[in-house]
């Protein structure tokens, strides 16, 4: 049994954690951005993560790992950090163009692109149980988010749509050169590469006058934000290095559920900073179906491997 196999419950709890982080995500940046412009919030996200992940590595004397990395490594490592910065940036650029929950529908995209790498470039297997797991998450969806759908196909929301498939599209590369990386490279060390090329490759549009003028609560949000990237990420990296990516793609599709849950609590809490989302019962039966697809595709042929 190899490491991917004997890991899938430790996978599956990184995976359930990144859910948690990124479905309460929209929720900060959507304040963030109200203070900010995208460039700014964006950069400072990377530049808390670098800081942070750099000491990590300096404590446990890991900074050493990039000594082993050949050229063609050195490219790939690279392109993973261009395809991360363009997703955060175009994730931004498109939520400024809609709200928290569209958001979370078209980002969607991004890990059924990486499930779908998975299986065509790593070759990883989907069982006949797996696959129906998978159609339940994109008829759940539709079902879900019925009304946000139609209304991101008006034309007003093109300009979202656009953006926010080229965020799940890039995010979905970097995600897929992570998973080839993992071999040579720990987690942390790719992630600590691709948060200082985003710190310096981003300074040169930072608008310092950005950062003055806040309120207590916007900090709060943009804190949370910079938070939310360093153990996100984190949590990503590991799981796709200790599961198969297609698995933890499919695990992510629960993210817009959750998402939803978190935006009316908030709104609830706080209804002068967001609107709530109203789920119609077409959408709740959406969510059985995301939730149920969503544990079939990462769990039912782990648990035939394990009894062999």
């Amino acid at each position: 049994m190899n490491n991917t196999q004997s890991n899938w419950k430790i996978g599956l709890t990184l995976s359930l954690i990144t859910v948690l982080f990124w479905s309460t995500l929209p929720i900060s940046l959507k304040i963030g951005l109200d203070a900010m412009d995208a460039w700014s919030l964006t950069w400072l996200r990377f530049l808390a993560a670098a800081v942070f992940t750099f000491f990590l590595l300096l404590f446990r004397k890991r900074l050493n790992q990039f000594k082993q990395l050949n050229r063609t490594q050195w490219l790939w490592l690279t392109i993973a950090a261009v395809m991360l910065v363009g997703n955060y940036l175009f994730f931004l650029y498109g939520l400024e163009q809609t709200s928290p929950a569209n958001a979370q529908v078209l980002i969607q995209m991004a890990p059924l692109l990486m499930t779908l790498g998975g299986v065509l470039i790593f070759k990883e297997h989907f069982s006949r149980i797996q696959m129906f797991g998978a159609s339940l998450i994109l008829i759940g969806l539709v079902l879900f988010f019925n009304e946000q759908i139609q209304l991101m196909l008006a034309d007003t929301y093109w300009l979202g749509f656009l953006m926010m498939f080229t965020a799940a599209l890039t995010w979905a590369i970097y995600a897929l050169i992570q998973k080839h990386l993992s071999s040579v490279l720990s987690s942390q060390a790719i992630l600590l590469f691709i948060y200082v090329f985003a710190s310096i490759t981003l300074l040169f549009n930072v608008k310092t006058d950005a950062f003055n003028g806040l309120t207590d609560i916007e900090w709060t949000a943009i804190i949370y934000a910079c938070l939310n990237t360093i153990g996100a990420y984190a949590a990503f990296a590991e799981a796709i290095k200790q599961w198969q990516a297609s698995r933890v793609g499919m695990v992510l599709a629960i993210t817009p559920v959750v998402t939803l849950f978190f935006i009316n609590l908030f709104a609830s809490l706080f209804p002068e900073l967001l609107n709530k989302e109203n789920i119609q019962s077409i959408g709740w039966i959406g969510i059985i179906a995301i939730v149920s697809g969503s544990m079939l595709a990462s769990m039912k042929n782990q648990r035939k491997k394990d009894k062999k």
